[in-house]
């Protein structure tokens, strides 16, 4: 998951530089700009999206009597993240998929749910200041007069322009440019737009490009209202003379509404934009922009999800022949199940995660940085399942349901019971060593932790020595957790010992 949200932040960085390049092609052009923005907001949700899941259907051209091909558009990407990026996705334990798989998922929703309710309470605290607001007239308009809000418009359904006192005593040129302002934004329906940003945004607050694409669009839309404005005719200057008014009147907070008081920096720009004359390189210039947007939009779609295949997708048979259970060790059982032309796959205490398939007998998870494969008998049904994760290839042979059920009750008990593996102590206190002795482990898990030594040794050095432990508990995996205080920061420690005392799985991590 972890993974697959980073390569969703490259993508939206792509599109964020692919709409600030289309935003300048269509100032030069004296075009609006708040839709490039609206697009790259729903663009940025899409396209990761469709990419990392779609497969669409290509007919044969040469041979139309034959089946359509099916193209897997994340196989189709050509541009592979980096693999320091995908490690960063990758889980910290060394063998098994990760224990905390299932956080990206909660931590995502309860981000969700945070922003909407802050949004709802903001709508409601607002809902509750405007019935303290006096409704009057104001160049022949309704309006609702506050003591230090606006010049803005707020509401969704019904929006209503919302004026300062201040401005009920201002000449009255300077009140007909706030009021055209304003009118422009209710005729444009600016407020829904807006609106509609915020809750895209919701569907992933955890992308903070799309937060600065949110601030884009809030100013592509003064912006553009602004040149709604001076195109119904007027003085200019007198337009940015009162603009300058308002923002030294600086209103009181309203939350994501379209207000006319702005920053300063950004009223500078607005002014800049205003008296920007077009000149005889502007078409080209504008053209070799737009050019280079969709060079960046080309990019963002060819950027290769996690773990998609770059050779094309080939036939991999019928997929009841991989269904079953297949044991990994004492408490954990990979059960595979068909799901249409995908495989759902799921360890023991986890969450079912669903496989792609990338070659014959291959699959490819498409939230979990792994592979898996199958042994096969020579009438297609599966005898092992051989999973790659984090450089290492863990095979887990065929067992019946009956044998699944026994290893899925011994790990229900063990979950139920909280009490640590015969011999835990000593285990830990074996993880805990920096000696090359393997003894107590297992061959994957010793070979883990000759390879992953010299990182180890960085990580040691900055906790320090141990100061004490404590057991915390069994995880819903099985794996015995541990928290191990150091002179300068505290470690979860966690692993699994077979029915031998054999440490077979490890992890630790701050």
């Amino acid at each position: 998951m972890l993974a697959w949200m980073i390569y969703v932040i490259v993508v939206t960085i792509a599109l964020s530089v692919a709409a600030l390049v289309a935003e300048h092609a269509a100032r030069r052009r004296q075009s609006p700009g708040r839709w490039v923005w609206a697009a790259a907001l729903l663009a940025s949700l899409l396209l990761p999206t469709i990419m990392a899941s779609v497969s669409v259907q290509v007919p044969d051209l040469m041979k139309p009597a034959t089946p359509s091909i099916p193209v897997v558009l994340r196989n189709a990407t050509s541009v592979p993240l980096p693999a320091a990026i995908i490690d960063l996705g990758s889980d910290d334990a060394p063998l098994l998929p990760g224990h905390t798989h299932a956080l990206w998922p909660r931590l995502w929703a309860a981000s969700s749910a945070v922003l909407l309710a802050a949004l709802c309470l903001s709508a409601v605290m607002l809902h509750r200041r405007k019935r303290r607001w006096k409704q009057a007239k104001l160049g022949g308009k309704p309006v609702l007069v506050t003591p230090d809000v606006g010049p803005a418009v707020v509401g969704l359904l019904r929006p209503k322009i919302v004026v300062p006192i201040w401005l009920m005593q201002a000449p009255v040129a300077q009140q007909q440019w706030v009021m055209a302002h304003e009118q422009s934004h209710l005729d444009a329906h600016d407020p829904q737009l807006l609106t509609l940003a915020l809750c895209l945004l919701v569907v992933m607050p955890w992308n903070v490009p799309l937060w600065w694409q949110l601030l884009r669009l809030r100013r592509a839309i003064e912006v553009d209202c602004d040149a709604r404005v001076l195109r119904g005719g007027g003085n200019i200057k007198a337009y940015c003379e009162t603009l300058i008014d308002v923002g030294q009147n600086q209103s009181a907070y309203l939350g994501a509404v379209t207000a006319m008081s702005e920053s300063k920096s950004f009223l500078e720009q607005r002014i800049s934009i205003m008296l920007l004359k077009p000149t005889k390189w502007t078409r080209a210039l504008a053209t070799a922009l737009v050019c280079l947007s969709i060079g960046m939009v080309a990019f963002a779609a060819q950027v290769s999800p996690p773990n998609a295949a770059s050779p094309a997708i080939a036939h991999v048979g019928p997929l009841a022949g991989y269904a079953g259970n297949y044991k990994l060790n004492d408490l954990s059982v990979v059960k595979v199940t068909p799901d249409g032309t995908q495989l759902s796959v799921q360890l023991s205490g986890q969450s079912p995660v669903a496989f792609i398939p990338i070659g014959n007998a291959t699959f490819a998870a498409k939230v979990v940085n792994a592979q898996i494969s199958f042994v096969a008998e020579a009438q297609g049904q599966a005898t092992a399942l051989v999973l790659h994760q984090n450089g290492r290839d863990i095979t887990a042979s065929r067992v019946s349901d009956v044998v699944a059920n026994q290893i899925s009750a011994a790990l229900a008990a063990r979950v139920s019971a909280q009490q640590p593996f015969p011999g835990s102590d000593k285990a830990l206190h074996r993880l805990l060593s920096e000696q090359d002795d393997a003894t107590g482990m297992s061959p994957a898990l010793a070979q883990a932790r000759h390879e992953q030594k010299p990182q180890r040794e960085i990580y040691l050095a900055k906790l320090g020595p141990m100061t004490s432990y404590e057991f915390a508990g069994v995880t819903n995996q099985g794996w015995d957790k541990y928290i191990v205080r150091h002179e300068h920061g505290t470690e979860e420690v966690l692993f699994m010992i077979d029915s031998t005392g054999t440490i077979v799985s490890a992890s630790r991590h701050p």
